[in-house]
């Protein structure tokens, strides 16, 4: 049984104190992890999902011709899920991939390892993850309800699909993932965890 995990208030928000913990990691590295956090698809917002196709021929030419029909772009399976802001959410379609650690990839991750829709972003000289799905986005961080989680035991991290690279300095794992958790609580909470945990390292010491 996975153990109980503890948190500390952030405004209104629980934020997991694994992401507290000091690692000797870095970010990943594309070139190595090769994208295995994108074997499983993403679970996407309906508002997001929309929001691609209506975007879609902006994303067409950034994937292969065989995955081009947008029709196939999502599983079709809507679930109400009250930690999506439309209440909504839908599924990534997958593709069989031998190559791929997980032996299917994301219907909208390349051969290059790139994600398509963060590629035709790009292209258009828009933010990277103006097209990204909320959650995707954020992984490894995870938000279930008020409560903010490192996203640390599921078959993706089993996978090595850990977004951590292993480094010789430890650093709080806050500050790895300093992007997505700007994302998830917003850069005023997140500069006020920031002071909560440098307060706290006063008092250890």
């Amino acid at each position: 049984m996975s153990p109980v995990r503890q948190f500390i208030s952030v405004g209104t928000l629980k934020v997991d104190t694994h992401l507290l913990e000091r690692r000797s990691v870095a970010r990943c590295v594309l070139a190595e992890c090769r994208a295995a956090c994108c074997g499983h698809g993403v679970l996407v917002d309906m508002a997001d999902a929309s929001w691609i196709v209506q975007e879609a021929e902006l994303v067409k030419p950034h994937l292969p011709v065989g995955r081009r029909d947008v029709d196939a772009w999502f599983d079709g399976n809507v679930v109400a899920d009250p930690d999506f802001p439309s209440g909504y959410r839908v599924g990534t379609e997958v593709v069989d991939d031998p190559h791929h650690v997980a032996g299917t990839r994301c219907v909208f991750l390349r051969p290059d390892y790139k994600c398509a829709l963060q590629v035709a972003a790009l292209a258009q000289n828009r933010h990277p993850w103006d097209l990204k799905p909320f959650y995707c986005t954020l992984f490894p961080i995870a938000v279930y309800g008020d409560e903010v989680q490192l996203d640390d035991e599921n078959e993706i991290y089993d996978l090595g699909g850990t977004c951590e690279r292993a480094d010789t300095l430890p650093v709080p794992v806050y500050s790895v993932f300093q992007e997505e958790l700007v994302l998830a609580l917003g850069q005023e909470r997140y500069d006020q965890l920031c002071s909560i945990t440098s307060a706290q390292a006063g008092v250890d010491r």
